[in-house]
């Protein structure tokens, strides 16, 4: 996992390359959120750009729709961000997208990073 943060932005930026599971995924975001470098409040701009989510079925994306709704607020009533490059990533965060609809998280998914960008700051 790579993460950076812009504070100006207030955006965690997490890259996950490669065949990812749900344990892996869960625990980027754990790391993520308990980085001395991130803010409660921050927006999270997923890259899956270069990561490969055909282990992932529909039952495990709404298992980890309903994992961060158990954090404190800062964490799970921000905006999340999904950027993936083909139709399989882009799907299945979609998916995850529509299993948060009814929590506190806005989720939107994109193909480029300056659109996920713009939507997070807005």
């Amino acid at each position: 996992m790579e993460l950076r943060t812009d504070k100006a932005k207030n955006i965690a930026y997490i890259r996950l390359v490669g065949p990812l599971n749900r344990e892996i995924i869960l625990a980027a975001f754990d790391a993520a959120v308990s980085d001395r470098r991130y803010r409660k409040g921050m927006s999270r701009l997923w890259d899956f750009r270069d990561a490969d989510l055909s282990s992932l079925d529909s039952s495990t994306i709404a298992e980890m729709a309903e994992y961060s709704i158990k954090f404190p607020p800062g964490i799970n009533d921000v905006k999340v961000a999904f950027v993936a490059s083909r139709k399989l990533e882009f799907g299945l965060s979609r998916e995850f997208e529509m299993y948060s609809m009814d929590t506190k998280t806005a989720v939107s998914v994109f193909y480029t990073i300056a659109d996920a960008e713009n939507w997070l700051t807005e």
